[in-house]
C-alpha cells in the first residue's frame, strides 16, 4: 500500500527541502511536534511494508506540484544553521534534518497553461493534477478502511 505525505504552502514555515533532484532531497523539520509525527509515520509504514510517497506544492507556483514515489528516508540528524552569526548559534541545532531518495518524480497542475507542457530542467511533462487529487483520495479510504477494521 502506499501511503502519501503532503507538505502544502501553509506547511512551508516548518518544513523546509533543500538539495532537490530527480532521485531525492533534503527535508529539514524545524518543529518537534512534525519531527515526532513524521518519525512515527515513517516507522510505522517501515514496519508494515508500505511505500512512502512525498507530495510538495511548489513554491512559486501553487498550483503545481511534485510527487516522489517510493521514499527513503534517513533517521534524522540535527541540522545546524549554516547562516548563524555568533559561535553559540553555530552550536545550537537547528531543526531536524532527514535525507529523502526516491525512485522517481511526477509532476501535476491543477492550472491549464501549464498542462501537458516540459517542466524545465527535466524532460518531464506535467499532468493534471486531478489525478493526483483521486490518488490522495484512494488512499485517504484505504487508511480510513484499517482503522475500522474493514
Amino acid at each position: 500500500m502506499k501511503r502519501f505525505l503532503k507538505f502544502y504552502q501553509k506547511n512551508k514555515k516548518d518544513i523546509k527541502m533543500i538539495n532537490q533532484s530527480d532521485k531525492g532531497f533534503e527535508l529539514i523539520v524545524l518543529n518537534d511536534k512534525l519531527i515526532k509525527e513524521l518519525v512515527e509515520v515513517i516507522n510505522t509504514c517501515n514496519k508494515k511494508g508500505d511505500d512512502i510517497c512525498v507530495v510538495w506544492q511548489m513554491k512559486f507556483k501553487n498550483e503545481n506540484y511534485i510527487l516522489y514515489k517510493n521514499c527513503i528516508f534517513s533517521s534524522p540528524m540535527d541540522n545546524f544553521n549554516p547562516f548563524a552569526k555568533t559561535p553559540e548559534e553555530k552550536i545550537q541545532p537547528f531543526g531536524k534534518k532527514f535525507k529523502v531518495t526516491c525512485s522517481d518524480t511526477t509532476y501535476y497542475t491543477e492550472s491549464g497553461i501549464y498542462k501537458n507542457r516540459n517542466v524545465r530542467m527535466t524532460k518531464e511533462n506535467y499532468k493534471d493534477a486531478t489525478l493526483l487529487e483521486r490518488m490522495l483520495k484512494i488512499s485517504e479510504l484505504n487508511l480510513k478502511g484499517e482503522s475500522y477494521g474493514l
